[in-house]
């Protein structure tokens, strides 16, 4: 039995997810990871039957979960540029120390941490995942449905010459048929005229002698 196209796209991901660096993506690459092994188990055969058995489902979910490890990993101290402020503000809070700056626990910073092209960053990374595999696919269909349309093309012209030919080898039995009809009553007139003329020109004949 081949591999469904769920199962097909959960490999494809697999694959690349250990070589993705951007962590924004490697958070999303998890999730459909997930999201697609949950529709691999719950696909059946005609039959009725799992399409995967219990124990590769299983070895799928302990790589998922081996990727999804390293989002766990800390991540590698990032400066935060902070905006300069009016003498006020510096009057009305409180100075802050150095650790106070850097932490990145701060909900504030967090926010600032978290870059503004990384929403961009994920849909796209979706959109390229999501739909890798299905415009391959798009494509190989694309060929055939081409190949069958030039097929069905050439047959309809052999059916048009044949058509045509049909028509012309009709129209000239049709004026053969005619003509022999035309030729067949003319000969009967002669016969007509030959019966009703001879006994005339036999009396002429006598006449004559």
């Amino acid at each position: 039995m081949g591999l469904s196209k769920t199962e097909v796209n959960l490999r494809r991901l697999l694959a690349a997810a250990p070589q993705q660096q951007n962590h924004a993506k490697l958070v999303h690459y998890v999730a459909t990871l997930r999201e697609q092994l949950e529709q691999l188990a719950e696909e059946r055969t005609p039959e009725g039957l799992p399409r995967v058995s219990k124990a590769k489902v299983n070895d799928y979910s302990e790589k998922i979960e081996a990727i999804a490890s390293k989002l766990a990993a800390p991540l590698p101290n990032i400066k935060v540029h902070h905006e300069p402020v009016s003498e006020n503000s510096f009057k009305e809070s409180p100075p802050q120390t150095d650790g106070e700056n850097h932490n990145p626990s701060s909900p504030g910073l967090r926010r600032r941490l978290v870059p503004a092209s990384s929403t961009k960053d994920r849909n796209q990374d979706t959109k390229e995942a999501d739909t890798s595999p299905s415009v391959k696919l798009d494509a190989a269909a694309q060929v055939h449905i081409e190949k069958h349309r030039k097929l069905q093309e050439d047959l309809t012209d052999e059916m048009v010459v044949l058509a045509r030919q049909l028509k012309e080898s009709s129209l000239m039995m049709s004026h053969s048929v005619q003509n022999t009809e035309k030729e067949d009553k003319s000969y009967s007139l002669l016969l007509i005229l030959n019966h009703r003329l001879f006994p005339a020109l036999q009396i002429c004949i006598i006449f004559a002698i």
